[in-house]
């Protein structure tokens, strides 16, 4: 063996052992690079997603699958002269999307002793509907983050399965009806009275067919949509110690005008017992004084 083969050899042997020895320096970095993405990951915030929208690929491998109509309520709590932006701005909002439906808008002014309140109603696509709920429930352009709070949400979701695949059968069975109908009505051997049953028949027939397709449209869109319903309620706009007298003092016009009126509907009511009881005081004094004149002899014969 040369002496160049031994330097070449043990060369290659020096490369190995530093090899091996960065081996677990590298595992050590390794880990301490994952250890510090993993705090970063689980810090990040999980946005709202609506049930229908996660099991939409679930959906999309299996046809046999459920098929839900969502409704989703919201109660969100405001300052009473806040109610009304907040419904203004939900309203608008569903107005001026195009894939979004408003199905009812309302609100209430509060008079006497009631809050202003108000609720806004809408469709939409399972996409849009993180994004709607994100909105209504944020504070508008002046306000803090406390000002508007959730107080409560519920979603809710119906089984149409049943529902559609019976409209589909439905559908089948009139659409082979049809079919043989118009069949039967091509036979060249067909009297005048046979081509007009089979005319009125293919008629009702077509008529069943498209009622049953509207039905089927309405299922599709309640399984492909969600409904959201905004209700806006008023929390206590006074805080501190003094807050419920502050209330009260605030609306103690109108607690005095059904005070009063409690009282007059009480007067009113008892107009018709007051005969009855001035003959039952009546009653009473009389049947007094016959005891008190029974009484007196008795007491006159026992005085010496």
């Amino acid at each position: 063996m040369s002496r160049n083969e031994a330097g070449h050899r043990r060369s290659g042997a020096g490369a190995r052992n530093v090899a091996l020895a960065l081996l677990p320096v590298c595992a050590l970095l390794a880990g301490c690079s994952d250890r510090e993405r993993e705090p970063a990951d689980a810090a990040a915030p999980a946005p709202f997603v609506s049930p229908a929208r996660q099991g939409e690929a679930a959906r999309n491998a299996d046809r046999n699958a459920a098929k839900l109509a969502y409704r989703h309520d919201l109660t969100v709590g405001l300052a009473p002269e806040r109610v009304a932006p907040h419904f203004a701005a939900a309203r608008d909002r569903c107005l001026g999307e195009a894939d979004c439906r408003l199905m009812l808008s309302s609100i209430r002014d509060g008079g006497g002793t009631s809050q202003p309140q108000a609720q806004v109603q809408v469709r939409l696509p399972h996409a849009a509907v993180a994004g709607y709920v994100a909105f209504v429930t944020a504070p508008l352009p002046g306000e803090a983050a406390g000002d508007v709070a959730l107080i409560e949400q519920a979603t809710r979701a119906e089984d149409l399965t049943a529902a559609i695949a019976d409209t589909g059968r439905r559908l089948t069975q009139l659409t082979d009806y049809r079919d043989r109908l118009t069949a039967l009505s091509q036979k060249p051997d067909n009297r005048a009275e046979d081509l007009i049953k089979i005319a009125g028949e293919l008629a009702e027939v077509q008529s069943q067919i498209e009622e049953a397709e509207g039905r089927r449209r309405g299922l599709d869109e309640r399984v492909d949509t969600e409904i959201v319903t905004v209700n806006f309620r008023t929390t206590r706009a006074r805080a501190g110690a003094f807050a419920p007298v502050q209330e009260v003092w605030a609306r103690s016009g109108p607690i005095l005008g059904e005070s009063a009126a409690s009282a007059l509907r009480f007067t009113v009511a008892s107009l018709p017992w007051l005969p009855l009881v001035l003959f039952a005081a009546l009653l009473l004094r009389l049947v007094w004084r016959i005891r008190r004149r029974r009484a007196e002899p008795a007491r006159t014969r026992s005085e010496p």
